[in-house]
């Protein structure tokens, strides 16, 4: 049974003084669709006290991500 993580890029700032990290989720989704609730959830969350704060991720099923390591 495959499992989900959300990874991807969150970024704070504007232009020059933009600073942007890696991110990974600890928590482990049985589903695509619940990761992507999930992550609706944070972005909603971290968007709504930030505006220069933008979040890019995606769902990746743990069978991708162990052929990467």
């Amino acid at each position: 049974m495959l499992k989900f993580f959300l990874v991807g890029w969150a970024c704070i700032g504007l232009g020059y003084d933009q600073k942007c990290v890696r991110v990974g989720s600890e928590v482990i989704f049985d589903t695509y669709e619940e990761c992507n609730e999930y992550y609706k959830l944070v972005a909603t969350e971290l968007t709504s006290r930030d505006e220069t704060i933008k979040l890019q991720f995606t769902c990746a099923s743990s069978g991708v991500l162990e052929d990467l390591l």
